[in-house]
């Protein structure tokens, strides 16, 4: 099976080699997990002799998975007593002598029992005492659940060094405190408080109701814009042209003021002798001339005056447009002058 491992130097060395020639105690395994674990015991027991615990110790360990013997049981309690863990150790060496013995291995046990009784007179031990018990408590030890029984009161064999201890239960807040313990006989004792309740969440608060947004308020020309297809620049071209308007009537009437003072003077020179100079002659033909220019004037101005009247009332907004004003204008423009008439209907 391993014969290899009787290669041990002093007593109790080739006592832990013959160890391996049994067969498995807890499973049959298959001939690919024997050579497995039969490799790692091999390189665990090279580290182990080398010094190298650290390195040796898993191997040993996962040998023991693997392919579960008394030898290699034995051999890695061997490896943590040497690291220190004298805990695991004992335990081990406990566990060991248990199978020895149901296996007929009276030597083994005896190795086993013998070795385990002296490590437990330098154990370090837990004592862990719980101030007040919360309903569905529980307590870790190093990351492992401990039972109600372990956990208070008596002394727990552990591996010197640093172990961390975590409380927790339903409705209240997790305790936890790291303890250095040191390397046996000895006694660490650790109070575990009883755990504060868990605060209550505030009840979330309701968000003020946003206020109400006003409506969007149309721009009067914007409506007029949108009723006559362009109300704002039909608006402002109607104030223009009634400008340009008011503007040529303005000239038209200067004109016409002229027209009648050079009427006057032709009438008083022509008046007397029924005989008109040169100049009365003349000044005649440019009273004419003014004559015209007014009239041209006067009308072309009634005409824009007209024309924007008419494009301020077409740019109205719908609005006004259905309330029934009806208004119209109506320009002219004749050889006598011209004329803007407004009427309308209410």
């Amino acid at each position: 099976m391993r014969p290899s491992r009787a290669r041990y130097a002093g007593a109790w060395l080739a006592l832990l080699s013959g160890m391996s020639l049994t067969s498995p105690l807890w499973a049959q395994t298959t001939p690919a997990d024997k050579a497995l674990a039969e490799g790692l015991f091999q390189d665990g027991k090279k580290l182990m002799d080398e010094g190298k615990l650290q390195e040796a110790c898993p191997k040993l360990a996962e040998s023991q998975r693997v392919d579960p013997t008394v030898g290699t049981l034995l051999n890695l309690a061997v490896c943590h007593e040497k690291e220190g863990k004298t805990a695991s150790a004992w335990a081990e060496f406990k566990e060991a002598s248990a199978l020895a013995a149901s296996a007929g291995q009276q030597d083994r046990a005896q190795f086993a029992a013998k070795r385990g009784s002296e490590l437990e007179a330098r154990l370090t031990r837990l004592v862990l005492e719980v101030a007040q018990a919360a309903p569905g408590m529980a307590i870790t030890l190093n990351g492992k659940d401990l039972s109600a029984t372990a956990a208070t009161g008596s002394g727990i064999p552990v591996d010197p060094g640093t172990a961390a201890i975590e409380a927790r239960a339903p409705g209240k807040q997790p305790w936890s405190q790291q303890v250095t313990l040191e390397p046996g006989p000895s006694t660490t004792r650790v109070t575990i408080p009883p755990l504060a309740d868990v605060a209550a969440p505030e009840p979330a608060k309701a968000a003020p109701p946003a206020p109400p947004q006003p409506a969007p308020q149309a721009h009067p020309d914007a409506a007029s814009s949108g009723a006559s297809g362009g109300g704002g620049p039909m608006r402002t071209l109607g104030f223009v042209a009634g400008g340009v308007g008011l503007a040529g009537i303005g000239v038209g009437a200067v004109f016409g003021v002229l027209t009648m003072q050079k009427a006057s003077d032709v009438e008083a020179g022509c008046s007397g002798n029924f005989r008109c100079s040169r100049a009365d002659v003349d000044l005649n033909e440019s009273a004419q001339t003014t004559a015209m220019v007014s009239n041209i004037a006067i009308g072309a101005g009634l005409a824009c005056v007209g024309a924007g009247v008419a494009m301020v009332l077409m740019s109205r907004s719908p609005e006004k447009a259905a309330a029934g004003e009806r208004v119209w204008v109506a320009p002219s423009v004749a050889s006598d002058g011209g004329r803007l008439t407004l009427g309308g209907q209410w």
